[in-house]
């Protein structure tokens, strides 16, 4: 879809606040609150955007994530990548150009049952070959709440509180109303229930952007080998503000990560940036052409 200067700030101030009333939202680009719910809406509608609520894995008993990239032959990469979408433990799935012709992240419980999903993925058809890479620590997830480490102990929750996590894992714009009529509370104890439930950690209401739909953005993945102490290179990649995702692996790389820029110079220059830090002796890299599956914070099996 073609998007407007008005279409493109209704994103950015979504992304800012997910649950921002349309009423704010009108304010912020000076349209009356039912032109503003409309564009958000087709936004919506055209998948260039959600809003959801991710979850803290932990909360969901996901202790092993890793990285996928899928070689395909004698088959469309669309359709098997529409095949890994559908199993229960992808939380991203997408096209790529270069040597896999498709990537995917996978979450579940353990490794025994990482190594299961990744022989059952081994048999959809026109898949050659796996390359996976398993995180040993994400350095940088913007989408996910903090660690549990970073908030404390493991907060207690009841059925209410896992009910309106997944009402806001659906959709994290449910009003108040709506879900306090699903968990049977007032409107004021539900945004009580709520907010204490992004006070602990357990959810973080996000935005969800589809780069590969707003025709100025590029999404570019890469794998990096690493020396024995670079340590202190993942830091100074982390700062650099077009990287979206860092995690240290093991496997064929020793880290993975996504970068989003507005043009393919600045793709260029932020990989050339990396490749000639210290301390980084292998880079390669590979661009999203399509994405076809985001959904963090939805349970692995």
């Amino acid at each position: 879809m073609n998007l407007t200067e008005t279409d493109l700030e209704l994103v950015e101030a979504l992304r800012e606040d997910g649950r921002a009333s349309f009423e704010s939202l009108a304010g912020r680009v000076g349209l009356s609150r039912k032109a503003v719910r409309s564009r958000v809406l087709r936004l919506f509608e055209d998948g260039v955007l959600r809003v959801v609520a991710t979850v803290r894995p932990e909360f969901d008993g996901i202790h092993a994530n890793a990285h996928l990239s899928v070689s395909v032959t004698g088959a469309r990469r669309d359709d098997v990548a529409r095949m890994l979408a559908d199993q229960d433990e992808t939380v991203f799935v997408s096209i790529v150009s270069g040597g896999a012709g498709v990537v995917a992240e996978i979450r579940t419980t353990d490794l025994h049952r990482l190594g299961n999903v990744v022989d059952r993925l081994r048999g959809v058809e026109g898949v050659t070959r796996i390359e996976t890479l398993v995180y040993t620590d994400v350095v940088m997830e913007p989408h996910l709440p903090p660690p549990r480490d970073a908030v404390g102990t493991d907060p207690a929750v009841d059925h209410l509180d896992r009910t309106l996590v997944d009402l806001l894992r659906a959709d994290g714009r449910t009003s108040y109303a709506d879900l306090a009529a699903h968990v049977g509370l007032s409107a004021a104890a539900t945004r009580a229930r709520v907010r204490n439930l992004l006070d602990m950690g357990v959810i973080r209401i996000v935005t969800l952007v589809n780069p590969t739909k707003l025709g100025r953005s590029f999404m570019t993945g890469f794998a990096l080998d690493l020396e024995e102490t670079a340590q202190d290179v993942l830091h100074q990649i982390k700062e650099i503000g077009a990287v979206d995702f860092l995690a240290l692996t093991l496997g064929t790389a020793d880290a993975v990560g996504t970068i989003v820029t507005t043009s393919v110079e600045d793709t260029i220059a932020v990989l050339d940036r990396i490749g000639t830090m210290d301390g980084v002796v292998g880079l390669r890299s590979w661009t999203h052409l399509r994405l076809v599956q985001e959904r963090y914070g939805i349970v692995g099996g």
